[in-house]
């Protein structure tokens, strides 16, 4: 067997592995349709959002009924410590331990609390989201086959160059032979990490989609919905109220800039913290609910033993302690395998 041949034959062999693999570990788990509807605001938000939308979800509604004070610049301040759900009371708990009442360092926190990230394990208990662990060897290895297919190409090329390949004048060149191999492993592993991207499962997209529809402003009569239920369904940039508004926003803006330059500078152990989807990193050990369900963020810039990289790899605050139920890492907490 020719040496074009043996690339080809490795690479649709790691291709079917890798699609085969895919495929099992995005099919989505049986359910009771009892089990798929949601009216609960938190459980909401986390399906539109995961836990960075529920801790704005929490502080929006707080700072409404004037339990919490939201200003310039990023400053959160308590005027009546009362909390009506495990996810408020964790709001609560994490400004007494933020100085100054940093939004950043507060929202952070209150992501990676066992009482948000609890919310996940329910809901993946419900079949309504996809665990964190499940699929992150299949996504590591479609990592690893885009990489090894580029450097294939890229070998090919200079073997040619170089002449090592023994062609001729008479022969196609070598990269020509090897290239449509490359390509295919390219594309497959390209797709298949793709296909990670979705947290929702099938079911869990019906339930946000009756969320959206049960809680549209036609349907509620043209009322004033609550801030709350405002931010979960549809972010922070719907807040009313001006000033939260962009202080949310900000918040965002400053936890993924810390990501992306802790990322920048080869740090691993921090990752984006906005609200704009799941990130599947797999930079860290462990694994929590990160970030949201439609693109790419995590949970902020600590983790357990100091690192936090969300989605792929991130974990809870050394400094927070993780229910056995949540799916924070080995180290914080149980955690689901793959």
């Amino acid at each position: 067997m020719s040496l074009a041949q043996s690339m080809y034959l490795a690479v649709i062999l790691s291709s079917l592995v890798l699609v085969i693999g895919t495929v099992r570990s995005r099919r989505a788990p049986r359910i009771r349709l009892v089990d798929a509807p949601t009216h609960e605001v938190w459980e909401i938000a986390f399906l539109a959002g995961g836990p960075g939308r529920v801790t704005d979800a929490a502080i929006a509604g707080m700072q409404e009924d004037g339990r919490l004070a939201v200003g310039g610049p990023g400053a959160v301040t308590v005027r009546r410590a009362v909390a009506h759900h495990p996810v408020e009371q964790a709001v609560l708990d994490a400004l007494g331990r933020t100085p100054g009442g940093a939004l950043s360092r507060l929202r952070g926190m209150v992501m990676r609390s066992p009482a948000v990230q609890e919310i996940g394990d329910r809901l993946a208990d419900r079949g309504l989201m996809r665990r964190p662990r499940r699929g992150r060897g299949w996504r590591r290895m479609a990592h690893v086959q885009v990489a090894a297919s580029a450097v294939l190409l890229l070998g090919g090329l200079l073997m040619t160059i170089t002449g090592t390949a023994g062609d001729d004048a008479f022969t196609v060149p070598f990269v020509l032979r090897i290239a449509p191999a490359a390509i295919l492993g390219i594309v497959v592993g390209s797709l298949c990490k793709l296909a990670h991207r979705g947290r929702l499962t099938p079911a869990g997209t019906l339930a946000l989609r009756a969320a959206h529809a049960a809680n549209s402003p036609g349907v509620v009569g043209g009322a004033v919905r609550p801030a709350a239920i405002v931010v979960a369904l549809g972010g922070a940039a719907l807040v009313a109220d001006a000033v939260l508004r962009q202080q949310l926003l900000d918040a965002q803006s400053a936890m993924t800039t810390a990501a992306d330059v802790s990322a920048a500078s080869g740090d691993t152990t921090t990752t984006s913290s906005g609200d704009s989807g799941w990130d599947f990193s797999d930079g860290g050990s462990d694994v929590s609910w990160c970030g949201s369900a439609d693109g790419g963020s995590g949970c902020g810039s600590s983790g357990c033993g100091g690192s936090s990289g969300c989605g792929g790899g991130s974990s809870c605050s050394s400094g927070s302690s993780c229910s056995s139920g949540s799916s924070c890492g080995s180290s914080c907490g149980s955690s689901s395998s793959d």
